[in-house]
């Protein structure tokens, strides 16, 4: 099972720092404890290190909405459809 599918930004500044004090390869990938093919594909990178965008589907409502559909249905126990139409769904 993969480690992790995507590094962030702090994670590649450690490898490229690391690289420059002569560490290898074996080294880092011990060091962060990641694969030694994903420290290769940094060092290699010709382009500025950015995770992909990931596909699916767009969310239907935003983070503040999740929180008070929360609440209505924690505090009034409210059925889906009353809580659906209370939240215009």
């Amino acid at each position: 099972m993969p480690k992790s599918s995507q590094l962030s930004n702090e994670e590649v500044s450690k490898i490229l720092h690391l690289k420059l004090l002569c560490k290898t390869v074996k080294k880092i990938s011990k060091l962060l404890n990641r694969s030694k093919s994903m420290i290769y594909r940094v060092l290699t990178r010709k382009t500025p290190y950015e995770p992909k965008l990931r596909s699916g589907r767009p969310r239907v409502t935003d983070i503040r909405s999740d929180r008070r559909i929360q609440r209505m249905d924690s505090s009034q126990k409210m059925s889906v459809p009353g809580i659906a139409s209370a939240s215009r769904l």
